[in-house]
């Protein structure tokens, strides 16, 4: 029988200093800490957080302004119940507190103003609003001497130079004459006239008052007076001969 061999004792090789076996890793570099750099990084995270928190705020700050509450015309006097409060966002708009109402009544409006618009100050002029060089007439027309819908503040017409038998007038000139190229309307409406058992009625005729050049103002008082002036309404956009200040 074979006999067994004797066992060798194991030999170790010598360390290498920094060799690591299969079975190990090598450590990674370790990682620097930046506190400064998280620190500014947590200051921004904060900041940000503040300024949504501000815009929302903001945007729910709500405060109580002047609105129309109808149409109001140009030239038309501002009476309190023109106006009306709402309460909207303050975004910094040119926007008039509620609480300064009775600063604008009794004012004139320079410019059309449609029912429901914010209104701010430009829209108003207090004191006189006929300029300079210019007059207020008055002018009373029969209905087939005006449109057929009333003539309102803010409208700008073109007054004509009729007569009743087609041939004479006040004035002298030709029926057809151009009396006003372009007027405002100050004031207008159809007046109703109060019948027996307080009946009301309406009378036919139409009363504007009309913002003139002074220069003619002379010829359009003759021929209202002799009810030779028939008016047409013209497009909004027309800029009349002379206009409210302000306007």
């Amino acid at each position: 029988m074979p006999t067994a061999s004797p066992s060798l004792p194991h030999v170790r090789g010598p360390v290498v200093p920094g060799a690591t076996s299969a079975a190990g890793r090598v450590p990674g570099p370790v990682r620097e800490r930046r506190p400064v750099l998280t620190a500014f990084g947590l200051v921004l995270v904060v900041a940000g957080a503040l300024g949504s928190a501000l815009v929302v705020h903001r945007t729910g700050e709500r405060v109580d302004v002047l609105v129309a509450r109808t149409d109001i015309a140009p030239g038309q006097l501002v009476q309190a119940s023109d106006l009306r409060t709402a309460r909207v966002a303050a975004d910094g708009a040119a926007v008039v507190p509620a609480q300064a109402l009775e600063n604008f009544v009794g004012t004139h409006a320079t410019t059309r103003i449609p029912a429901d618009t914010l209104v701010n100050r430009t829209m108003f002029l207090a004191g006189e609003t006929v300029p300079a060089g210019a007059a207020v007439v008055g002018v009373v027309v029969r209905a087939e001497q005006r449109p057929t819908a009333p003539l309102a503040a803010g409208d700008v017409v073109r007054a004509y130079l009729v007569a009743a038998d087609g041939a004479t007038t006040v004035t002298g000139q030709p029926a057809g004459t151009v009396l006003l190229d372009a007027a405002r309307v100050v004031a207008g409406g159809t007046p109703d006239v109060t019948g027996p058992g307080d009946v009301t009625a309406t009378s036919g005729a139409g009363d504007v008052s009309l913002l003139v050049p002074q220069a003619d103002a002379a010829t359009v008082v003759a021929a209202a007076a002799a009810g030779q002036v028939a008016l047409v309404r013209l497009a909004g956009a027309t800029t009349p001969s002379v206009d409210l200040a302000g306007s």
